[in-house]
């Protein structure tokens, strides 16, 4: 119990949650990257369709990554890893039990897996000092019979809320494509600039069609804006890797600077704005992920002429967000109390 008393309740969530995100973006990228380009080919070829099956497994694994990764934030030991393993899978809703047979679904519910896996963590924390030992016996049968059955039982009413939540959010990005694409992007454009995981976010309440183009481009608003913004005090390098992603190397500068996320949300409303009209769609796997995931699996929900899809997603994704950023940039550095260039400085010899 004093082990756990270490961690606030911040850096409890924290370490969970960056655990469960890197799970997601590995398990989800070579789906994500290489199934659309081989999907014409799998149709025809049994090489191919092995190739986009096994691109494709990893979704059915984010659950038992996730709780390994989270578990390994807290320096578990093996077996209490793959403990807390067993809880999330059963409590993912990634496996069906029907008629004697067990079906793989998918990567079930994100929000009951993470509660699971804060449950299991606990649990183990609380009961190894007693067990000794015998943790290789105590510790997988408390979580998988115990936290992974209330799993099962909690999965439905969680997903259940999950997914309204995330029609909702469809059903109004289709009745008020405007107002609804202009906060969504905007929302993601100021959310992975945090230590949240707009990847598990996304998929967790389940926005798809519309909603997840605009989360989509809103993540990549964030990546131009900071690509533009760090440059002229950071260089090439750095301001070339923010423009593929890399802007979580930069949560310290955000968090001692939080005038940061103003143009990083003007960039993402005027983006979703722009979007709400061209009005692109990415599934909920892929709406937390900017390019050059987000503009590959847009393409796949496109149809009419490929060089005119291709055109439209290079001015949403790519084009538009850079202009945007240049013109936001200029109008904050004529403003010092919103704006310092200083706060783009990223120390690199950390």
């Amino acid at each position: 119990m004093n082990e756990l008393r270490q961690y606030t309740i911040g850096d409890f969530w924290n370490k969970l949650l960056s655990g469960v995100a890197m799970a997601i973006v590995v398990a989800v990228t070579p789906g994500a990257i290489i199934a659309p380009f081989i999907t014409g080919l799998a149709q025809h070829s049994d090489f191919w369709m092995t190739v986009y099956n096994t691109t494709n497994m990893g979704t059915y694994i984010v659950s038992v990554a996730a709780a390994i990764l989270a578990a390994n934030q807290f320096d578990f030991t093996m077996i209490e890893k793959a403990s807390v393993a067993l809880a999330a899978f059963a409590g993912s809703g990634a496996a069906v039990y029907s008629k004697g047979t067990w079906t793989l679904v998918g990567m079930g519910d994100l929000i009951n897996t993470i509660l699971v896996i804060a449950i299991a963590i606990v649990l183990i924390f609380l009961v190894r000092n007693y067990v000794g030992s015998f943790s290789i016996i105590w510790e997988p049968i408390l979580c998988a019979s115990v936290v992974g059955a209330f799993g099962m039982w909690s999965y439905t009413y969680v997903h259940m809320i999950s997914m309204t939540v995330g029609d909702i959010l469809n059903s109004f990005t289709n009745l008020q494509p405007v107002l609804l694409c202009t906060l969504i992007a905007m929302s993601f454009a100021v959310i992975i600039a945090t230590p949240l995981s707009t990847v598990g976010l996304g998929y967790a309440i389940g926005i798809s069609g519309i909603a997840g183009g605009a989360a989509s481009v809103g993540a990549t608003a964030c990546f131009m804006m900071v690509a533009v913004a760090t440059y002229k005090v950071n260089g090439k390098g750095v301001s070339f890797a923010m423009f593929w992603g890399s802007v979580k190397m930069m949560l310290a500068n955000f968090v001692k600077h939080p005038r940061m996320l103003l143009p990083i949300a003007v960039v993402g409303a005027l983006v979703g704005f722009t979007d709400s009209f061209i009005q692109v769609k990415n599934g909920s796997a892929y709406a937390g992920f900017g390019q050059p995931v987000g503009p590959i699996n847009s393409f796949t929900y496109m149809h009419g002429s490929i060089g005119l899809n291709i055109l439209l997603l290079a001015l949403i994704y790519f084009v538009l967000p850079i202009l945007y950023s240049i013109v936001v940039y200029l109008i904050f550095k004529k403003i010092p109390k919103l704006y310092n260039e200083n706060d783009w400085k990223v120390d690199l010899s950390k």
